[in-house]
């Protein structure tokens, strides 16, 4: 049996398998960036995330798996931008630097 055809296999699933992985983690980040917008009061600017790096990392069983950074805009008065990033391993959550919630404030008069 020739080898060839089934390394050329094993690469196209490995792509795509690698493909579908990005897809999943983007969607989740583009969730949590929204949710982070909403509940912090804030304008989620252009209604998306984008990867700014993916590396190895460990998870907490000590694996080896994807990490990846997406970043995304917001702000709070309709004349700044500001930066925010949300960090996944795998599709956990492992870090977001983003809209903090506005401390609501009640003066009984």
């Amino acid at each position: 049996m020739d080898v060839l055809p089934l390394a050329i296999l094993a690469a196209a699933a490995a792509l795509g398998w690698n493909w579908w992985s990005d897809r999943r983690s983007a969607d989740r980040a583009t969730l949590l960036a929204r949710q982070a917008c909403e509940q912090a009061g804030v304008i989620w600017l252009d209604q998306n995330v984008q990867r700014v790096r993916k590396r190895l990392a460990r998870d907490d069983d000590g694996r080896l798996a994807w990490r990846r950074d997406y970043d995304f805009e917001f702000t709070s008065s309709g004349e700044d931008r500001q930066l925010g990033r949300i960090s996944l391993v795998g599709l956990r959550v492992v870090g977001l630097v983003g809209p903090a919630a506005v401390p609501l404030v009640y003066v009984r008069r």
